[in-house]
């Protein structure tokens, strides 16, 4: 029982390490992309800037927000599979292990 008990707290440190080490990976990701988002803003900034004329500020601006949005729905959909990814990776561990205890009741009864 000792043993099957240590196996446990092996499998969730392990579970811990994977969700710790996924998370550090995704901070970096949004640094990054952060980082980016200022750069197009201030690409933006100096477009908006040399405009002539307000038609042009209108185009200007709807161009502005497709981009946006079709940025903003590639970056939820990149984050959506990121943590699920991460969620299932941190808890293959804690899985195998509960595979093995039912294995184990499995055989007992």
């Amino acid at each position: 029982m000792g043993e099957f008990t240590k196996g446990n707290v092996e499998a969730v440190v392990e579970s811990g390490k994977i969700l710790a080490s996924g998370m550090q990976d995704m901070g970096k990701t949004y640094v990054e992309d952060a980082k980016g988002a200022v750069e197009t803003m201030t690409a933006d900034v100096k477009e908006v800037a040399a405009v002539r004329s307000p038609t042009e500020f209108v185009q200007l601006q709807g161009k502005f927000a497709s981009r946006n949005f079709d940025a903003t729905v590639a970056a939820v959909s990149k984050n959506t599979e990121a943590w699920v990814k991460l969620a299932n990776e941190a808890f293959a561990p804690i899985s195998s292990r509960m595979s093995l205890a039912a294995e184990k009741i499995r055989k007992a009864a």
